[in-house]
């Protein structure tokens, strides 16, 4: 701990020195956990590069009240995010431009597409975060578990929670000012 904030405080300075250290001591595992989000390796080495850059230009607004780790994986895990979506974004403009006979169809395939994205992002993030990695990204729940660093049985009961919240949520038609 002592060592995370010194390395934290040399951050802050500008240090060279502190900026390769964190390359070093983070670099793989935060490459490993954003590989196992995108399923791309060069997809996820931008991320990472990405998501030092922010670190080192946001440091100074590093409050310190969670571990240096997991504020740069939060800021990974938002810009792996923000890739999901410019893909599935991708995806969906592709499948329109090769076209379907049948438009009525496919407007309520993107209505519903849409109404399921919006509300698994307008989601709590612990059950948002299992969701997304469950079902867009197929990971089992061993990786889940292995990738936000907690319990099988844990992953399972948010799981389980989110689905029933997804499901109650879509059976009402949406949150509707919730």
């Amino acid at each position: 701990m002592v060592a995370e904030k010194l390395l934290i405080l040399n951050l802050k300075r500008g240090r060279e020195e502190a900026y390769r250290q964190l390359i070093e001591e983070y670099g793989n595992r935060l490459l490993r956990t954003c590989y196992l989000i995108l399923k791309d390796r060069e997809e996820a080495e931008d991320v990472v590069q990405e998501t030092f850059i922010k670190v080192f230009k946001k440091i100074d607004t590093f409050k310190e009240k969670s571990g240096l780790y997991t504020w740069i994986y939060a800021i990974a895990l938002n810009l792996s995010r923000d890739r999901m979506r410019m893909k599935q974004d991708m995806l969906e403009l592709k499948d329109e431009w090769i076209g379907n006979d049948d438009v009525e169809s496919q407007v309520e395939i993107n209505i519903d597409k849409e109404l399921l994205r919006k509300e698994i992002f307008e989601m709590n993030s612990l059950y948002r975060e299992v969701l997304v990695l469950f079902y867009f990204e197929a990971l089992s729940i061993k990786e889940i578990s292995n990738l936000l660093n907690e319990k099988e049985g844990t992953i399972k009961s948010r799981l389980s929670r989110g689905r029933n919240l997804l499901k109650e949520s879509l059976l009402k038609g949406g949150r509707k000012n919730e």
